[in-house]
C-alpha cells in the first residue's frame, strides 16, 4: 500500500487559497504601482506649469492668463492630494494583503510540514518491514530442515 496523507483535500484547499491569495497580492501592488506612476505624473505637470508661470511673469502676462494659471495650479494641488490618499490606502491595501498571503502561506506550510514528516515515518517504517523480511528470509536460509544439515 503507497502513501496516503489524510488530510490531502485539506492542503490542496489551502494551497488554493495560498495561491489565491498571492493572486490578489500582485494585484494589490499593480494598483499601487499605476497610482503612483499617476501621481508622479501631475507632479510633473504641476512642476511644468510652474516652469510656465515663471516664464510668463519674466516675460510679463495679463492678469487673465496669471488667473488661469492659478487656477490650473488649483487644480494639479487636488488632484495631487486626491492621488496621494489613493496612494496611502493602495499602500495600506498591499501591506494588508501582504499579512493575509504570509498567514495563508504559514497555514499551507503547517500542512505541507506535517504532511512530510508523515512522509519520512511512512518510510521509515516501510525499510523496517523491508528488512525484517529480509533478515527473516535469511533466518529461514539458516535454519537446519529436518535432515539436520544447512541449506546455505
Amino acid at each position: 500500500m503507497g502513501f496516503e496523507f489524510s488530510l490531502q483535500g485539506l492542503l490542496r484547499v489551502r494551497e488554493s487559497f495560498e495561491k489565491k491569495e498571492k493572486q490578489k497580492l500582485a494585484v494589490a501592488m499593480g494598483e499601487l504601482k499605476r497610482l503612483s506612476a499617476n501621481l508622479e505624473k501631475v507632479r510633473e505637470q504641476m512642476t511644468s506649469a510652474a516652469d510656465r508661470l515663471s516664464g510668463l511673469l519674466a516675460r510679463g502676462t495679463t492678469g487673465a492668463d496669471l488667473h488661469l494659471s492659478c487656477l490650473e495650479r488649483i487644480l494639479f494641488e487636488r488632484r495631487e492630494r486626491a492621488l496621494a490618499e489613493c496612494v496611502s490606502a493602495a499602500l495600506r491595501e498591499v501591506q494588508d494583503q501582504q499579512i493575509r498571503f504570509r498567514e495563508a502561506k504559514q497555514k499551507r506550510k503547517v500542512l505541507d510540514d506535517l504532511r512530510e514528516k508523515q512522509l519520512a515515518l511512512y518510510l521509515l517504517r516501510e525499510g523496517r518491514k523491508e528488512q525484517q523480511r529480509l533478515d527473516d528470509a535469511f533466518l529461514l536460509r539458516r535454519i537446519p530442515l529436518h535432515t539436520g544439515k544447512s541449506v546455505a
